[in-house]
């Protein structure tokens, strides 16, 4: 094996094309190929990786599945559930800019006035503040119609995880569309601060693998997990343990 050998495989564009790539939750087990103790080093300290001085919220191994994600699909909208401070959505935007890719991005949280300045300031991102409980205020249906496809659908917010796949189900989704469910690694919540004020939010996170499961089997025909991504770096080695989907 040479670097001629690497070039010609071209593994980057053969894998994509794999029979297996896409499968059902059936198929999928709600464990990872990195052990429970390696997660802590990943996670401490997870809200100092930053982008532009603003906290970016993703771990090393999502920017690299997003990267390749974003390169792939070439997303028309982009709809992310969570803005805190705006870091990500800049971040998506930045890496939209470098590739080429003309996206429409609609980043939603209750309280926008944790954003930062550089983020309320990019006139590619369009803030929208509201509850996610209730989509339909945020985004009613009949915008969602008119935004053009393919979308990726990022929700961040962890305490209405379902609320949020069922509206995003019964709104113009289409096939081909990407949804990412954040943080469905329980190892990512053991580690999360235990003086957080918020302890619904533990909870909730603690038990999110466990609720996408539960609906993914009354939608597997419909929605397929995406190995390539869940397992670039191993099995479900990420943040978002058996959550890249796509719509079928």
């Amino acid at each position: 094996m040479d670097y001629q050998s690497v070039i010609k495989e071209g593994s980057q564009k053969t894998k994509l094309t794999q029979s297996d790539r896409f499968v059902k939750i059936s198929q999928r087990e709600d464990r990872s190929d990195l052990a429970g103790e390696a997660w802590s080093k990943l996670f401490n300290d997870n809200f100092l990786h930053s982008w532009k001085g603003m906290i970016l919220n993703k771990s090393v191994t999502e920017l690299g599945i997003y990267t390749m994600l974003l390169q792939e699909l070439q997303p028309k909208t982009i709809i992310e559930i969570g803005a805190l401070n705006g870091g990500s959505a800049v971040w998506l935007s930045d890496t939209l800019k470098i590739l080429g890719v003309r996206t429409s991005i609609y980043s939603v949280d209750t309280d926008l006035t944790l954003l930062n300045k550089k983020a309320e300031m990019n006139d590619r991102i369009q803030f929208l503040e509201g509850d996610c409980k209730n989509m339909e205020d945020v985004l009613p249906g009949d915008i969602l119609a008119d935004l053009p496809h393919p979308w990726l659908v990022i929700e961040d917010v962890n305490l209405y995880m379902t609320e949020v796949l069922e509206y995003i189900n019964n709104n113009d989704i289409k096939s081909g569309d990407y949804v990412i469910l954040e943080n469905t690694n329980p190892f990512y919540w053991e580690n999360w601060p235990q003086e957080w004020a918020n302890k619904d939010e533990i909870t909730k996170g603690m038990n999110k693998i466990k609720e996408l499961r539960a609906w993914l089997e009354k939608h597997e025909d419909e929605y397929l997990i995406d190995t390539y991504y869940t397992d670039m770096y191993g099995y479900n080695v990420s943040k978002n343990w058996n959550s890249i989907l796509k719509k079928a």
